[in-house]
């Protein structure tokens, strides 16, 4: 039985949902090839922004603002920022906790869904993904407390397919670690999203063998206005969320996404589960190709890394030819790489997607176009081996990099690296242990400190990387910028005499 509600009307109807017709096996919508995950320190690898605003009318969208209110109280910089706690509820049973948990309070909840209303609980799990693949546009699914498994042995009849615009799949009680989507390494992508304003949130989807959610181009034309928020995404085969075009011709693309608010990590148990091939950690983050005006926010990322002396992908990557991409006040901690924009010299070969305004006529080859990453953590615990580089721009042109903290283990490749002769960009008022400069490369260096002192912190070894009062080297010692954004904890920089790095002090 299924209970819908249409308005303030409840009614129980039998469920008799039209399945669509859905092949076995993958979607055509797979991964695009990759070019390979070459370690920065090695040779060449193989192989402004668009805000997305107003409501949606499933009740997904948060209504604007956050708060910005002080500096968070109790909590570590790092370590308070995702709704959700990475790795208690783990693939099991979800539990009750989740409340106190690391919550940001700058998050804030969803508002309630309108329109129709489809409510389920964990112990109808297998009629999920028909609930999932029916839903016509306009429709909240909203799942009880609980683990959801499916019984179905075939991929077609596991996953989770949105094909209908403006679908919410949300948890009832806005808890994540409440609300447990669990693929049981049985599930290639557990959900895949293909149409426009879908929203994504208060869940845990765990245990991939692929990619977690897997977002790309319509098949009838481009979509746009994807929110994931507020999810607790835990071992991803693969990329946890993977963005890219339908691969149709003509090909359509996925943009102007918005990934906020949500918690990825890799436990040692998923490491085990990672797809090897290829380059013998082929898992990440997030990874976008030929995206447009997606913004990653308020996020973290934890533990994305294997330790089989391979190099995982980045935590946030946007390559092929993305653009505009905002990736601001994210925390990534003990990954094996941060941010990347771009990778690889492209080999000579046109842009992946062409731009009908072409922003840099005659260039050539683009990794990324523009783009903003600011106010981000990048950083390392004691004795963390498996780091090579925080934030990577290869072919990147037009990219802003600003206030950012990147601290880490003498080993690692770089904090910040630069590469590649079409490659022009911004580093102003980053807090890092070193810049580096490869194949023609160039960059506009205001006001940067390269540093090995982790006496600036309040408490580096806690992941508290709020900047101590001594901390003389960075406070008021940066650039004014117009595009400076907030800091870590929602503060907005000081006017006239900012500080470096992503957290502005206050007393």
């Amino acid at each position: 039985m299924l209970r819908a509600i249409v308005g303030s009307r409840v009614w129980v109807t039998l469920l008799g949902l039209p399945l669509l017709g859905v092949a076995c096996g993958d979607d055509a919508t797979g991964d695009e090839d990759e070019l390979g995950g070459a370690p920065s320190r090695g040779g060449r690898a193989s192989g402004g922004f668009t805000a997305v605003t107003g409501g949606r009318s499933s009740g997904g969208a948060p209504d604007g603002g956050r708060s910005a209110g002080g500096r968070s109280s109790g909590g570590r910089a790092s370590g308070g920022a995702s709704p959700g706690n990475a790795g208690e509820a783990g693939a099991g049973d979800a539990g009750a906790g989740g409340e106190a948990g690391g919550a940001n309070p700058r998050c804030e909840r969803l508002s309630p869904p309108t329109g129709r209303v489809v409510e389920l609980t964990a112990d109808r799990a297998d009629e999920l993904p028909a609930i999932v693949r029916s839903a016509e546009a306009g429709t909240t699914i909203l799942l009880g407390d609980g683990t959801y498994r499916f019984s179905q042995s075939g991929e077609a009849e596991r996953r989770l397919r949105i094909t209908n615009q403006r679908v919410a799949l949300r948890g009832a009680s806005g808890i994540p670690e409440r609300v447990v989507i669990d693929g049981e390494y049985a599930t290639e992508e557990i959900l895949t999203i293909s149409a426009s304003n879908v929203t994504v949130a208060d869940l845990t989807i765990t245990r991939a063998v692929h990619h977690p959610i897997h977002v790309s181009g319509g098949a009838t034309g481009d979509i746009v206005g994807t929110l994931l928020y507020n999810l607790r995404l835990v071992d991803g085969g693969e990329q946890f969320v993977k963005i890219n075009t339908s691969g149709q011709t003509p090909n359509t693309y996925a943009d102007e996404g918005t990934i906020e608010c949500s918690s990825f990590e890799l436990t040692p148990e998923g490491r085990e589960h990672v797809v090897p091939e290829p380059g013998g950690c082929y898992t990440g983050g997030i990874d976008g190709h030929q995206a447009r005006g997606w913004q990653i926010k308020n996020n973290v990322f934890r533990g994305i890394h294997c330790e089989n002396g391979a190099l995982a992908e980045h935590a946030i990557h946007f390559w092929t030819s993305s653009r505009d991409t905002l990736v601001e006040q994210n925390r990534i901690i003990d990954c094996a790489r941060g941010i990347g924009f771009g990778l690889g010299d492209g080999g000579g070969k046109l842009p992946d997607r062409a731009y009908d305004d072409d922003p840099y006529p005659g260039v050539g080859y683009i990794g990324h176009y523009d783009g903003v990453i600011r106010n981000n953590l990048i950083v390392t615990s004691p004795g963390f081996s498996f780091f090579d580089t925080g934030i990577e721009l290869e072919q990147a042109r037009g990219t802003r990099v600003l206030h950012n903290t990147l601290m880490h283990s003498e080993s690692a490749f770089a904090s910040i690296s630069y590469r590649f002769d079409n490659t022009e960009v911004v580093l102003a008022n980053n807090l890092v242990r070193s810049l580096r400069e490869r194949d023609g490369a160039v960059a506009s260096i205001q006001t940067n400190l390269e540093t090995t002192d982790l006496g600036l912190f309040e408490d580096a070894e806690s992941e508290d990387y709020h900047l101590k009062p001594s901390a003389a080297a960075a406070i008021d010692q940066g650039t004014e910028l117009d595009d400076a954004g907030e800091d870590l904890d929602g503060q907005p920089h000081d006017a006239g005499a900012p500080d470096i790095g992503a957290d502005e002090f206050s007393e």
